[in-house]
């Protein structure tokens, strides 16, 4: 008998993860489970059906965040799985964007409406949720470096990022009575598996030697690892704050004008 779970830094926990198809989502499911968590793994249903996952009890529910009362339905299915959850990890987000004068209206409201509108739903139910059980939890958001900082062609998705790290903080104040506790985890660079190769590429990889402290890309998984430090017990102090996983990109100034 396997009892590795159990004995894992979040055995008996239930979590519900969004976006748990992508890279980040999904490395998160993962860690979780094989540390004992049962996972509901919310996402598009195509993305489900194509997922893989590794580790203990990972359930799909499909959701479509863009959709407000799909929205609703899907969160009442994963409530309904394992019952209220200890810990909610909002990773679904459309990403890219594109210059300022070239956003459309359309654009503008999508993007909104699943990064932004679609985090604050799913953390409304699945807080309310956490209240009734009356055992406190940990809400964890995945934010971007681009939540405080800006590249170009990318306004409606820093925009929404950013309303996601002071969503995360409002959060953190009025939750805590409650003993919910909420941060956010902001990624810079991260090859994600559906978009791995364009590390390969020689412009992209003399850019990250240039502008990031490790010089590489991180993975999935070093933001999982994070998510599982503010999932955990032993996390009894941290609320309101970001953790940055990013290869100390957001530390440098000038970074092509470093020694190397």
């Amino acid at each position: 008998m396997d009892t590795s779970a159990a004995k894992g830094r979040l055995a008996g926990k239930v979590a519900i993860v969004t976006g748990a198809a992508g890279g980040i989502g999904g490395a998160t499911a993962t860690r979780f489970a094989r540390e004992g968590a049962r996972v509901v793994a919310m996402d598009l249903a195509q993305a489900l059906d194509e997922a893989q996952w590794e580790g203990g009890a990972i359930v799909p529910v499909p959701v479509d965040l863009a959709d407000r009362d799909d929205t609703d339905r899907g969160v009442a299915k994963a409530l309904a799985v394992f019952g209220a959850p200890d810990v909610l990890v909002t990773a679904a987000a459309l990403k890219g964007g594109a210059n300022f004068l070239a956003v459309s209206d359309d654009d503008w409201d999508r993007y909104i409406a699943v990064n932004l509108t679609g985090t604050f739903r799913v953390c409304r139910k699945v807080a309310e949720a956490m209240v009734a059980a009356g055992k406190g939890g940990r809400i964890v958001t995945i934010g971007s470096v681009n939540s405080f900082m800006s590249e170009p062609n990318a306004a409606q998705y820093v925009a929404a990022k950013g309303g996601v790290a002071m969503l995360t903080r409002a959060m953190a104040v009025d939750l805590a009575r409650y003993g919910i506790l909420a941060n956010m985890i902001a990624p810079g660079p991260i090859q994600v598996p559906n978009a791995a190769d364009q590390y390969d590429e020689p412009k992209l990889a003399a850019s990250l030697h240039d502008e990031v402290a490790l010089a590489r890309p991180g993975l999935p998984e070093d933001c999982a690892t994070a998510a599982l430090f503010l999932a955990e017990d032993e996390n009894r102090y941290t609320t309101g704050s970001t953790i940055t996983v990013d290869g100390g990109l957001s530390a440098m100034i000038f970074g092509a004008m470093r020694d190397g």
